[in-house]
Parts: C-alpha cells; sequence; structure tokens
C-alpha cells in the first residue's frame, strides 16, 4: 500500500550544533540493508519523501474504502506531567481488499497538518524513531486488540462499518467494556517478515522493558527519554539504560545522549547465551516509575541490517 518491501525503519537525528546536523537528518532502513539519506531534498520533512508518501492516503480527501485511524498513547483518565507524557503516537491505514500499514513513531504532533507541511517544527530538536510496516488486512484484527491493550487513544478516524471489530472498538475508545486478548500476538507483514506485538498484562504490571527481557529471556538495551528514568534492571535478565548514542550519517560519525533523543526502542545484547540475537522492539513508553502504572506495549521483530546501525 504505501511501504513497498513492506517494512521501513527510519531512525532521525538530533538537531545538534556540534555536529552540524539540523535535526531533519536521518538513517533509512528496508529489508535490504541501510540505505543513508543525506542530501537536502531527502530530509524527513520533504513533501516527496519516503514519510510523505506513506502518508498519502492521509491527505487525500476521496478517501473510498480505506480505514484510517490515527492514535497517539496519551491516557486522559490519568494526569500527564510533561516531562513523562507518553506521547508516542501511529497511525494505521489500510484497504479491506489488499493491503495495510502501521506506522509507530515517536514524534509529538506528527502529521502536523493535512498538507505538505505535515512535520511539526518541533520535531526537529530530538531524535526519533519511526517503524512502517506492510501486513495484509486479517492482521490488522490483532492489531486493533493490540491498541486496545494499550489504551491507544484515537483522535482522527475514518471507519467503515464492516471492518474489524477490534479496530472499530479500538475508533471508539472501547478499552474496558471488553474482555482483554491476547497480549503477545505473532504477526507475518504482507512480505512474510515475523512480527511479535506485546502489550503488558496489566496497567500495573510496571516495566515494560523488564516484560520484554522475560519474554525473550535475553538482555536488553534501553534507550528511553530520561527524565525521571529509573536506574538498570540489573537482575537476570538485565535491562540497561542507554546512555548515548553513536552513528554514521553518511558524512561523518555523530552522537548524542539521551537526553537529545526522545524514540523508545531497547535491542537485544549481543552474548553467547543469546539466542536471540537482532532483536529490536520498538515501544511506547519510558522507563519511568510514573509510566509503570500505564499500559504500553511494543512492536518486536529480529532484523540483522539494523542492528549494524552503531547505536541500535
Amino acid at each position: 500500500m504505501c511501504c513497498g518491501d513492506s517494512l521501513y525503519i527510519i531512525y532521525k537525528a538530533p538537531k545538534l550544533n556540534n555536529f552540524g546536523t539540523t535535526g531533519l537528518e536521518y538513517i533509512y532502513i528496508d529489508p535490504k540493508g541501510k540505505k543513508t539519506y543525506k542530501d537536502h531534498n531527502k530530509l524527513i520533512d520533504n513533501p516527496n519523501g519516503v514519510l510523505a508518501n506513506t502518508l498519502k492516503p492521509l491527505f487525500t480527501t476521496s478517501m473510498v474504502r480505506i480505514m484510517i485511524l490515527h492514535f497517539r498513547t496519551l491516557y486522559n483518565h490519568r494526569p500527564i506531567v510533561v516531562c513523562l507524557s507518553v506521547d508516542v503516537s501511529g497511525l494505521v491505514m489500510m484497504d479491506k481488499t489488499t493491503t495495510g500499514v502501521w506506522l509507530l513513531h515517536s514524534t509529538p504532533r506528527f502529521p502536523f497538518t493535512r498538507n505538505n507541511n505535515f512535520y511539526p517544527s518541533s520535531g526537529a530538536k530530538n531524535a526519533q524513531t519511526f517503524i512502517c510496516v506492510t501486513f495484509k488486512y486479517n492482521e490488522f484484527k490483532k492489531i486493533g486488540q493490540h491498541l486496545l491493550n494499550i489504551a491507544a487513544y484515537p483522535f482522527e478516524g475514518i471507519i467503515p462499518t464492516d471492518f474489524h471489530t477490534e479496530l472499530q472498538e479500538a475508533a471508539n475508545k472501547s478499552w474496558n467494556n471488553r474482555t482483554p486478548g491476547e497480549r503477545i500476538q505473532d504477526l507475518s507483514s504482507a512480505g512474510g517478515a515475523s512480527f511479535r506485538s506485546i502489550a503488558k498484562k496489566l496497567y500495573k504490571e510496571g516495566d515494560l522493558y523488564v516484560a520484554i527481557a522475560k519474554t525473550y529471556s535475553t538482555d536488553v538495551k534501553v534507550q528511553t527519554w530520561p527524565c525521571s528514568q529509573d536506574g538498570s534492571y540489573c537482575e537476570n535478565p538485565q535491562v540497561i539504560n542507554i546512555k548515548s548514542v553513536k552513528t554514521d550519517l553518511g558524512n561523518g560519525e555523530v552522537k548524542w545522549t539521551a537526553g537529545n533523543d526522545h524514540s523508545k526502542w531497547c535491542v537485544s545484547t549481543d552474548n553467547s547465551k543469546n539466542m536471540n540475537l537482532d532483536l529490536i522492539c520498538i515501544a511506547d513508553v519510558n522507563r519511568a516509575v510514573s509510566q509503570y502504572e500505564r499500559p504500553g506495549g511494543a512492536l518486536c521483530f529480529k532484523h540483522k541490517e539494523a542492528m549494524t546501525v552503531n547505536g541500535m
């Protein structure tokens, strides 16, 4: 539908005066390997770039038989402290007769408007991640259940009445009106790649990243927003906070601290006992005690090429 080879990952760099980055450069990764966009007409806010192309159905006014559900993981039943807000967002779009996309990202207020100025100026300051996966229509039944499990808050939707019940309920904010479904679900992309969605069993289950580490029986390294961050979890399996990220944007090495990074992800560590090498989970909550009582989830998968990017 929009994602071409069924998957892409974007890791956008923050604005760094000492390295000369504008906050719009990024690394682009697909199943075939790493591609680096470094020329100015390939910046993340480009109206002809990969994100804009993915969002074309959102910008089109003549949408027929396409479901669009734009959501964010903000929970209006609890007070939100600014530095601890859970503002990872996402978008699901699908055509019942073909395929659809699930775009999960960490940029607040994105997409900004329904026109070519879709990327907010505030999105340049910090590093952000985006993952877009193409799925066949039937897989969106499970994705709808995941959105219910994490209490994803929809703020825009075009929902045909004959689409999956779970999607209808997610669009109607029916989180508490149904029996909880499976919290760990295996998914297959349109291209046959394997994914797993993980949601915390209960709002008060605690640290999502500890749950991920225990699910896969592996130590993980975690990048999340450091405001009021909990310390590393040193019992087995371990959950280790990342202090900085170092990578190459194609024109030289850049490095930034967790304080410049708004993304939320974890990776398995590389050791001889680890049976889950190349594991990546893109998540929606920080490692902050205040967020341990909130719902949250992640999309996990293995991707060797992505793991070759330094810092991920």
